[in-house]
């Protein structure tokens, strides 16, 4: 069986997706028949889509945002179930600091962080919320359960008051201790072991504005890593570091199998394949426009040209920009943040922002298969954007869902 659902959280067209629109988009997928059907839904009243998760029974979905409200969405259909807003509980410290991510733990609760601490909340009453324990980071973000489901696992956040994060978290479910992975540089992302309480996490290299502000970061020209942590003893016991003048810069979705991590550089529009087995051989799938397809992105590097020059604080941080530009290899196109692997293992599905196309490869040789467009913003908002606006969605993190045929 390969039939599967993969949902891609959307924020619009822009660079700066904290601030932008929130939506979902389906495509429903069935490889063997060479079926792709696709389906888009923005909803009012809420922004800066980011990061989605299906509940464990696949009855509910949940839309992660940056404006503070806990949105969830029917799989199915696409429509709104329910929402509330997480301010009558505590208002952010941070612009960007929000419920972008949740933890499972059953088809109707979940933990997701508030503040310094992480609570347990539930669908039947958004109400009220349970803590659970201290996380011990500057502001949690990619969340994910272990294997075993004893831990939860997540990145950090740069922060404008409390500086550079450079640490993972361990959070204990059953002790409802936190434990604190210190790191050489900065991680938001994650993959999770297919069968080990063990996870992978690409860094997120960023240089903050003006007086250590990252709610308008660019992004940092620096080496990169990758790290292997043990959820059990809290420690990285291997490591890997990529050069900056590699296209490894920015990370998003990371998927790790028996044999590979595979994770967006979406800065640099590739995407990378570490060999696990060595930790050290990488591969760079590159996924940038060339050619005729380049001329088509033409708004797309227009629009993100402009938005670059707006957040660097010019004439003072013309360094970061050109930083910047070269961490992308001079291309104005964005590249994919969404990453997954099919349910049969035969496919890896790559959500390409620049292009509003999901890239399948056969795995694991990383063969382009096939290409699937996507419909443009302005048939979501028709009034507000013209013939020769951005047309991106604003593809975010995805998710996968396993369907019968």
């Amino acid at each position: 069986m390969s039939a599967f659902d993969y949902y891609i959280a959307l924020d619009g067209n822009g660079l700066n997706g904290f601030e932008g629109f929130a939506g979902v988009a389906r495509l429903r997928c069935d490889p063997d028949r060479d079926r792709w059907d696709v389906l888009v839904r923005f909803y009012d009243g809420v922004a800066g889509g980011h990061a989605l998760s299906i509940a464990p029974g696949g009855a509910v979905g949940f839309l992660g945002n940056l404006s503070q409200q806990l949105l969830f969405f029917d799989p199915e259909t696409l429509e709104e179930v329910t929402r509330a807003s997480t301010l009558r509980f505590r208002a952010p410290e941070v612009f960007y600091e929000s419920q972008t991510h949740v933890a499972w733990t059953s088809d109707r609760t979940f933990v997701t962080a508030l503040g310094p601490e992480f609570c347990e909340l539930s669908l039947d009453d958004l109400g009220r919320a349970r803590p659970v324990g201290a996380h011990g980071v500057t502001l949690p973000h990619a969340l994910k359960r272990s294997p075993s489901g004893r831990y939860l696992f997540y990145g950090a956040m740069d922060h404008d008051r409390l500086g550079y994060a450079n640490c993972a978290g361990i959070f204990d479910l059953e002790r409802a201790t936190a434990r604190v992975v210190k790191l050489p540089a900065t991680a938001w992302h994650l993959g999770v072991h297919p069968t080990r309480d063990v996870f992978y996490a690409p860094t997120q290299r960023c240089a903050p504005q003006g007086d250590m502000e990252f709610c308008e970061y660019t992004i940092a020209h620096l080496k990169n890593y990758l790290f292997e942590i043990d959820g059990e003893r809290a420690e990285v016991t291997r490591h890997l570091a990529i050069p900056k003048d590699l296209p490894a810069t920015l990370t998003s979705d990371v998927v790790v199998t028996d044999e590979h991590v595979i994770y967006n550089a979406c800065a640099s529009g590739t995407l990378v394949m570490v060999d696990r087995g060595t930790m050290s051989g990488v591969r760079f799938v590159d996924e940038r426009p060339r050619r005729g397809r380049a001329l088509g992105t033409l708004p797309v590097a227009v629009a993100n040209l402009v938005e670059g020059l707006s957040r660097a604080n010019l004439p003072t941080s013309t360094h970061h920009f050109l930083k910047a530009l070269r961490a992308a290899r001079m291309s104005p196109v964005d590249g994919s943040y969404g990453l997954q692997r099919s349910p049969c293992g035969r496919f890896v599905l790559s959500a390409h922002r620049g292009l509003n196309e999901v890239l399948v490869y056969d795995y694991p040789s990383m063969t382009l298969r096939r290409r699937v467009p996507f419909p443009s913003i302005r048939e979501s908002f028709p009034q507000h954007f013209g013939r020769l606006s951005d047309p991106r969605l604003g593809f975010h993190h995805t998710a996968l869902l396993a369907r019968a045929a």
